[in-house]
This record gives structure tokens, sequence and C-alpha cells, in this order.
């Protein structure tokens, strides 16, 4: 039911790349695959455990991985770096043991071109792109949104209207756009290479610009709002406002942002150590296994064949559950929501070693409570059917 993963050092010619296996839960793991130049098998390990704790508290039966790969994905031979990658990794996803998705420099375009060279056209995971923005990117902004507005609701904040986002990628976008949405001002937005920063800037021109001229959009927007200024990358923790959205890599945050919410759009952003110095400041930190989880809830639906639309509903529902959960639970226990979310996670996984099947139960819990046990049955028996022996 749960075995123990594993690491492979993967033959990619001059770049270096690892697999990393956190655990099989029912013979099947799945996670990103990241290629940044200064990725390490640190990072990667560090991800794939992040993956099998956020399927574990979401009640997914899905165990975590990672692949991560030290390459420049803007500069380097991406079609022979994938033709590898597909030939390497070949048995493991035709078997369904490894589910692989999108990351940091591995686009939509990208895992549709790896599995196309297996032949293999059914859809896994919930990559692709609607709209001119990433369904995934829309999944996640579901659960984030979610859980900040359960927070605030917990806390009885009022005037919570600001927001900073770190990364303006397929996250980033998907976020800023439903952040708009639900009626907050996003006034700051990073990339790689700036900080934007204006009163209220305006999404649907970002937008527009990404789609057009990629990480040069705000560099193109100051052009075209004088009012807007361009700040180093790094400025854009240190600038006030309610809700800062860490979106980039992990451990990012140590020292304490200038706002009274974090809402993790990335994985574990800040260590528990971190966490609590910030929460005894006074800033409310989201647990990134519940705010990131709805592109793993989506993909998880995805294995049905259900429609995209119907989903987000079952996203934001299994999200302020967990949210309202946690954060009871560590309000009564005097622990940060951080710990409550790892630890009823992991609780998850040695109890699913221990106890095999009969603890999937406490998986379905999840879902029965948000009155879809019926869809988990139906999960189950779709991850049965991929670890089955070809």
């Amino acid at each position: 039911m749960l075995t123990p993963g594993y690491v492979v050092k993967l033959d990619l010619g001059k770049a270096q790349g690892w697999l990393v296996i956190d655990f099989f839960v029912m013979g099947v793991s799945w996670g990103g695959i990241r290629i940044l130049p200064d990725v390490t098998r640190s990072e990667t390990e560090l991800l794939a455990r992040m993956m099998t704790l956020k399927s574990a508290l979401a009640g997914i039966p899905v165990g975590g991985a990672k692949i991560g790969i030290a390459a420049n994905p803007w500069r380097c031979d991406k079609i022979s770096l994938i033709k590898r990658l597909a030939y390497s990794l070949r048995d493991l996803l035709l078997r369904g043991r490894y589910i692989a998705g999108t990351d940091m420099g591995f686009w939509d375009e990208d895992l549709q071109y790896l599995y196309s060279l297996l032949g293999v056209t059914r859809q896994f995971t919930l990559h692709k792109v609607g709209d001119g923005v990433s369904l995934t990117g829309i999944a996640v902004a579901t659960s984030l949104c979610a859980s900040i507005d359960e927070l605030v609701a917990f806390y009885r904040m009022t005037d919570v209207e600001t927001v900073a986002l770190e990364g303006f990628g397929n996250m980033g976008s998907a976020a800023a756009k439903m952040l708009e949405k639900r009626g907050y001002t996003l006034i700051a937005v990073s990339n790689r290479y700036h900080t934007l920063l204006d009163e209220a800037l305006d999404i649907q021109l970002l937008l527009d610009l990404r789609r057009a001229y990629g990480e040069e959009c705000l560099r193109i927007y100051r052009e075209k709002r004088p009012s807007a200024r361009l700040l180093p990358a790094e400025s854009i923790s240190s600038i006030p406002v309610d809700i800062f959205i860490p979106g980039t890599r992990p451990l990012t945050i140590s020292n304490k942002p200038a706002c009274m919410i974090i809402a993790p759009l990335s994985n574990y952003p800040m260590s528990m150590a971190s966490c609590r110095e910030l929460e005894e400041k006074g800033v409310h930190v989201i647990p990134d296994i519940i705010s990131t989880a709805g592109g793993s809830i989506g993909s998880a639906l995805t294995l049905l064949g259900r429609r995209f639309e119907d989903d987000l509903s079952i996203i934001d529902r299994l999200t302020r559950y967990n949210i309202k959960r946690v954060l009871g639970l560590a309000q009564n226990r005097g622990k940060t929501a951080l710990e409550e979310a790892y630890r009823i996670a992991w609780r998850r996984i040695k109890m699913l070693r221990l106890l095999g099947p009969y603890y999937l139960a406490e998986y379905m819990k999840t879902w029965v409570v948000v009155g879809k046990g019926d869809l988990f049955k139906k999960i189950f028996r779709v991850i049965q059917y991929l670890a089955a022996p070809s």
C-alpha cells in the first residue's frame, strides 16, 4: 500500500538531473519536473516530500515525487533533453508508476511533448492552458483564495485588501486574475528581473503583456503606465501590504515581510522555525500544503475525465474544510497552522504504512465530509488500475 521510494540520477547528457520518488502509495507517485540552472538534489527531495504531504492532507492516495534538472530552460536544447528524459522514464511513465507534471522551466507544451514521445494520449493531470491562463494555475489559485478567505474569517480580520505577488508565471498570473475577481487589489508583482509597483495594477493589461512579451511584461507595463515603478526583484517582500504571496523557491522567507498574512503559492517557502517566529510577531501563515493543493486535487479529479469547471467548487470546499480544521486545531493546541497541517499529513503517511488499505478510510473521510465520498471511490479505482501490473 505504501512503499518507500528512491532517488535515481538521470542520464541527460550535459545536464544533471534526479528523479526522486518520496513514496509510492498504491504503487503510484506524482510530481512536476523542474528545470532551472541551480536546482539541486536536496531541493528536489524536499519538493517530493511536499507532494507526499500535500496529497495526504487532501485525501489523495498517491505518493509524492519530483524531477529536478540543472539546466537553463531558456537556452538548453529542450527537445533533446525531453527525448532523453522520455527514454529514461519510459517504464515508469507507461506503467503509471510516476505521473509527471509541469513546474518551473517545464511547461504545458513540454509535458505534452514528453507524453507524445511515448504515444500516450490520455491526460493524467490538469496541465493544459485554457483562455490564456493555465488551468493548473486556476486550480491552485482557487485553493489559495479559499484559504485566504477562511483565515480572514477565522481571525475576524477587517480591511484585508492589498496584495504583493512574488512570481508571474503560470501560477502567479492565474492567482492575480482570481484575486482581482475576489475584490483584492494587487499593488506589486515580481519576476526574476523586476518588481512592479503601483497603487492598483491593471491585471488584464499585465496578462495581455505577458502573453505578448513573456518576462518583459513588467518592464513594458511600466512604459505604458508612468505611475508604476520598477524596483529590484528582491524588493517584493518588503512592500507594505495586507497579503504577501511567495511564489518561487523553497526557503525564500527568513525575515519578516511587511504584511499581515503570508499565503504561499510555492512549496515550503519557510522553515517551521521561521514560521513560529513570524506568528509570534503577528503574521498569520497559511500552510503551503493547503494553499497550493488545488493543482493536486484538480489533477486527481482529471483522472475521472470530469469537466474542469465542475471541479473548482470541489477544490474550494476541500480547501475550506482543511484550513478551518487546521486553524482550529492549531489554536487549541497552541501550535502554528503550518505545524498542525504537517502533523496531520505525516500521521496519515505513518498510519498508512502501519495499517495498509484499512487506513484509506481516513483519506476518504475528507471527501465524505464535503459530500464527495463517491468521487474518492472513483479516484481510488482509477489509481488501482494505473498501479496494476501491465
